[in-house]
């Protein structure tokens, strides 16, 4: 593993809990981006979950490898699935670049990682 990786999936870990956290508090702007996508609220906590069991596989890929390289793979499916439900629904840029942004950084912790 390389230091870029490392970082990448720090970051990635970083910004996988706080958007689990957002989840689990179900705070207003992502029970609006979730309604959006016609996303039931009771799942936010499930997508949640998913979020923070990635986060950890980020963590311990940082010594395990192949569970780095799953939890970056999880993570890239996860958001490409979320990009597609934004435009499923023909949201606006503004409400899809989260989820293109998290895809981004998914997409290089994975490239970085293999």
């Amino acid at each position: 593993m390389d230091s870029a990786n490392s970082f990448l999936s720090v970051v990635l870990a970083v910004l996988c809990t706080a958007s689990a956290m957002g989840d689990f508090l179900k705070l207003p702007s992502v029970m609006r981006a979730a309604e959006t996508v016609h996303c039931p609220p009771n799942l936010c906590t499930v997508l949640g979950l998913i979020k923070i069991a990635a986060a950890a596989g980020l963590i311990v890929g940082l010594t395990v490898d192949k569970i780095g390289v799953a939890a970056a793979l999880g993570l890239s499916i996860y958001f490409v699935l979320a990009v597609g439900a934004h435009i499923r629904v023909k949201d606006r840029l503004k409400g899809t670049l989260p989820a293109i942004g998290m895809l981004a950084v998914s997409a290089a912790t994975l490239a970085t990682s293999l």
